[in-house]
């Protein structure tokens, strides 16, 4: 199997080890709407510590909400009605990560997209490294990154990370998923873990739900 395939596997095994819990597990008490945007962190450099020094963190605008707007009826709403809504504080947190990870990886950023996604992937990336050594001349976190990534999808991630507006997040202890529109309205949730009361990416990529 070609380093390019066997990368692009995993991935795929990486977005499913962080899934939905299932059905059952939500509250239909978090369903305050929140409306709120990102903070302006565009003076204070990079958002996580390990970004690199290149990476300016830029103001975005999220509609907030709230996940009930998304929920199908006779559908799969596992995600929707994960946990609880968030407050307005840790949709803030969430949406101002996610909002840098899309970024970065707009901006082929490598170094600050690793600095914003949880160890859990972290690891996962590690384990393909070690598992293609030969193929691969950069075997760090940024370094798997570049590789896994098309250079054609340039200007794809470009506009999701333009267009992408943050509408919920679904949060049980320190684990959540963040709801996000993007481009041609298309809606997609990818996982987010709180790692020492900091938000981080908890996936590679988002995953279509309605």
């Amino acid at each position: 199997m070609r380093a390019g395939s066997k990368l692009l596997a995993v991935s795929a095994a990486v977005l499913l080890a962080f899934g939905p819990a299932g059905c059952g597990d939500g509250d239909d008490s978090g369903q305050t709407t929140t409306e709120t945007s990102s903070q302006d962190r565009s003076e204070g450099g990079s958002a996580s510590s390990g970004a690199s020094k290149d990476f300016i963190p830029t103001e975005h605008e999220d509609s907030g909400g709230g996940s009930a707007q998304f929920r199908i009826e006779g559908g799969d709403n596992s995600i929707q009605e994960f946990g609880e809504e968030a407050d307005a504080d840790e949709f803030e947190a969430a949406a101002a990560a996610l909002h840098d990870f899309l970024d970065a990886r707009a901006a082929a950023d490598w170094d600050s997209v690793c600095a914003v996604v949880s160890e859990e992937v972290s690891q996962s990336l590690e384990k393909i490294a070690d598992q293609a050594t030969k193929q691969l001349d950069d075997a760090s976190c940024a370094g798997i990154l570049a590789a896994l990534t098309n250079p054609a999808a340039k200007k794809i991630l470009e506009e999701e990370a333009t267009q992408a507006d943050v509408a919920s997040l679904r949060i049980e202890g320190d684990r959540g998923y963040a709801i996000y529109r993007a481009t041609k309205g298309d809606v997609f949730a990818i996982p987010m873990a709180k790692v020492d009361g900091e938000w981080k990416v908890a996936g590679l990529a988002g995953t279509p739900i309605a």
